[in-house]
């Protein structure tokens, strides 16, 4: 009998435990939806500054490359 209390003490531990993390779970989602984080960003106001600064990994728009000696481009082919 005293197999069974344990048994049983020990998924009521497990049921309340669960109970509160998937409450505290739904707390943290509301609150992160609908509370105010505090943060306020703007954009620069400037007429010189483009809008929005592009960042790119393609090939420069100028197309002037920098051609390597012919000792380091075989080096780097290998």
């Amino acid at each position: 009998m005293d197999n069974y209390r344990d048994l049983v003490s020990a998924a009521l531990t497990l049921f309340c435990a669960g109970v509160i993390m998937v409450a505290g779970h739904l707390f943290i989602e509301w609150r992160a939806r609908n509370g105010d984080s505090g943060l306020e960003m703007e954009a620069p106001k400037s007429e010189n500054l483009l809008p929005f600064p592009l960042i790119s990994n393609g090939s420069p728009s100028n197309k002037e490359m920098m051609e390597l000696p012919a000792e380091l481009r075989r080096k780097r082919a290998a």
